[in-house]
């Protein structure tokens, strides 16, 4: 095999390849800030790893109040939560989406693809899980200076991308096959 062509990948942290983000809650006493248009991500709906839409949604004066709006292909992850205790929740907007104060959001810097930086917290989920501590009530954390030591490998952009479109290809045949299995329980 001829070597001359690989490249040689950078290692960063995470803290270095993304600007950090924290979330919020509108009041639940306020009827007006709820059931609007705006996706609103939580600790408990953030189940996909493609972000499309959340179960509770925010209006306009929800996010004024309480809320941060994060772009598309924004990364959205759980930092606080029962469900640390055995998994890392991490998700790519698809769309503009709020989201709230369990979750962290990082959006990627230039040179970085956030679909890429998605895929490498995904694969890393068990060294996450390696920082989780404890919070009151033994809910689980992620201290974000801890994640922000994180160590990220970092191909140049092409390579990123390059991978991110086969990661993402693949991840549309699992859906695929997702849908097929449930068709065909349904059907037997």
């Amino acid at each position: 095999m001829d070597f001359s062509s690989v490249s040689i990948w950078d290692e960063t942290t995470l803290g270095e390849c993304a600007d950090w983000f924290s979330g919020g809650t509108p009041s639940t006493t306020e009827p007006e800030y709820w059931d609007g248009a705006i996706p609103w991500i939580t600790a408990s709906s953030l189940h996909e790893f493609y972000l499309w839409d959340s179960e509770r949604r925010i209006t306009e004066l929800g996010l004024q109040n309480g809320s941060r709006l994060m772009p598309q292909n924004a990364i959205i992850f759980v930092v606080r939560g029962m469900s640390l205790k055995s998994e890392f929740r991490v998700g790519i907007a698809m769309r503009p989406m709020a989201f709230g104060q369990d979750c962290k959001s990082i959006i990627a810097k230039d040179g970085v693809d956030s679909r890429f930086l998605a895929n490498v917290l995904r694969a890393k989920a068990p060294e996450i899980l390696g920082l989780v501590d404890e919070a009151s009530h033994g809910t689980g954390r992620l201290q974000t200076q801890a994640l922000q030591q994180l160590s990220v490998p970092l191909p140049p952009l092409k390579e990123q991308q390059a991978i991110a479109c086969i990661l993402g290809a693949l991840d549309d045949k699992i859906e695929v096959n997702r849908r097929m299995n449930g068709t065909l329980e349904a059907m037997a």
